[in-house]
C-alpha cells in the first residue's frame, strides 16, 4: 500500500499540517501510522487520497475532493490576421496557443491526449471574442511550428486595472 507524509497529505487534501495532526489523534485519519522519520498516511480509492472518518459532533468537514489542476492550453485561430494574410506577400503565423500567460502565434501545431473544441458564438470577452476555440490538457506536451514565432506575456487584469488608474 502506498504511503504519504503528513506535509504530502496537507498538500492534497488542502488542510493544514497540524489539523491533519490533529485528526490523527482524534483517530479519524484511517490507517494512519507513526514511524521513526513522522507519521505515514496510507492512500485509498482511484483518486489516491486519505480517508479521513466522519466526526460525531460539529460541521461535516470539508476536504479537497480534487488535486490541484493545471488550466487547459487554449489553442485557436486569429481570424483577422487570416484576412491581413490574403491581402499581403508578407503571411504572419494565425494559429494562437494560450498557456497560462504566455501567447505564441504559430503556423503549426501538433499534441497528443484529449482535446475540447468549443463553439461559443455569443462569446465577447474570452480570447479575444474568439466563438471557436480548442482546449488542451494543462499538462499536455505541445510542438509548435512556424517560419516566424511570436510569443508574447499577457498582462493580468488586475494590473492593465490599476495602471490606468494612475495615469
Amino acid at each position: 500500500m502506498e504511503t504519504i507524509t503528513l506535509s504530502e497529505a496537507s498538500y492534497l487534501l488542502g488542510i493544514s499540517r497540524q489539523r491533519i495532526l490533529q485528526l490523527i489523534y482524534a483517530k479519524r485519519v484511517k490507517g494512519a501510522y507513526k514511524t521513526k522519520q513522522g507519521w505515514k498516511l496510507p492512500l485509498y480509492g482511484k483518486r489516491k487520497m486519505p480517508k479521513i472518518l466522519k466526526g460525531k459532533r460539529g460541521r461535516k468537514g470539508i476536504w479537497q475532493v480534487q488535486r490541484p489542476s493545471e488550466k487547459p492550453t487554449i489553442i485557436h485561430v486569429n481570424k483577422r490576421l487570416v484576412g491581413t494574410n490574403n491581402k499581403r506577400d508578407n503571411k504572419e503565423p494565425v494559429i494562437i496557443v494560450r498557456k497560462s500567460s504566455k501567447v505564441t502565434y504559430c503556423s503549426e501545431v501538433s499534441f497528443e491526449g484529449h482535446c475540447k473544441i468549443i463553439y461559443r458564438p455569443d462569446n465577447e470577452e474570452l480570447y479575444a471574442g474568439a466563438k471557436v476555440w480548442m482546449e488542451v490538457d494543462g499538462g499536455t506536451q505541445i510542438d509548435m511550428k512556424s517560419e516566424t514565432m511570436i510569443i508574447k506575456k499577457v498582462r493580468s487584469p488586475i494590473l492593465s486595472v490599476g495602471l490606468r488608474d494612475k495615469t
